[in-house]
């Protein structure tokens, strides 16, 4: 059940997906891009911001935040805070009783490695990407992000669902060198893609919260020009 984790965490409003049957995906493909030629310096598990590009040798991999995004240090949660905006996860509000409880187990187990913003957080139609890891450990069966994204449809039958909520079958896209699953989600709240590749037990994910279709197109522009060949530890 901790893969339900992650897709309620970081959509942050009560997105959920039914149970379809399995199937492998079709890819899609956008043309390869020039990776990051940047040196790598060994990170920890958090990764390291150095300008708009984010390192985590951990985990493998790198990508780069367009110039007019805001990447924030490790206190810009507090900060929002003490300003009004809670950026900081929580159980969805529609959520009660032990269901609320169990989703709060699940969020301890969440990592969010780092967050972009278009703009400033509380501005209007604003797009907002985070990056996350979940360990896999307890779930042995997960080999790759169709069998993650399967294994989350399947989890979320038991859970209810909000009526305007739409989504996507598990889907698969080649960007850069990389292919990645993915979902899409929609609800009043606005539009969500997670895209997952899984390695080493560990699921990377990356979700995006947008509304405006330039701010998909950069997202994955992002994934393309990544590097997924960094050593790990």
């Amino acid at each position: 059940m901790k893969l339900i984790t992650l897709f309620l965490s970081l959509i942050v409003v009560s997105n959920l997906l039914a149970q379809k049957p399995a199937t492998r995906p079709t890819v899609k493909k956008i043309p390869d891009a020039v990776p990051i030629a940047a040196p790598v310096v060994e990170t920890g598990a958090d990764g390291d911001v150095s300008g708009r590009t984010y390192t985590n040798t951990v985990y493998g991999f790198r990508v780069t935040f367009p110039d007019a995004w805001l990447i924030p240090g490790n206190d810009f949660e507090a900060y929002t805070k003490s300003q009004g905006f809670d950026l900081s996860l929580n159980s969805p509000s529609n959520l009660t009783g032990a269901s609320k409880l169990q989703m709060e187990r699940y969020l301890e187990r969440v990592k969010i490695l780092v967050t972009g913003y278009r703009s400033m957080p509380g501005s209007t139609d604003n797009a907002i990407m985070r990056i996350a890891v979940e360990d896999l450990t307890m779930t042995p069966q997960v080999k790759d992000a169709v069998d993650y994204f399967d294994l989350m449809r399947s989890q979320f039958t038991s859970m209810k669902t909000p009526a305007d909520f739409k989504y996507s079958e598990t889907q698969a896209e080649k960007l850069g060198a990389k292919q990645f699953g993915f979902l899409d989600t929609s609800s009043k709240a606005g539009k969500k893609r997670m895209y997952a590749t899984v390695r080493n037990g560990v699921a990377i994910l990356f979700t995006l919260s947008y509304s405006k279709p330039e701010d998909l197109a950069t997202m994955r522009q992002i994934l393309a020009g990544g590097d997924f060949k960094l050593q790990n530890k």
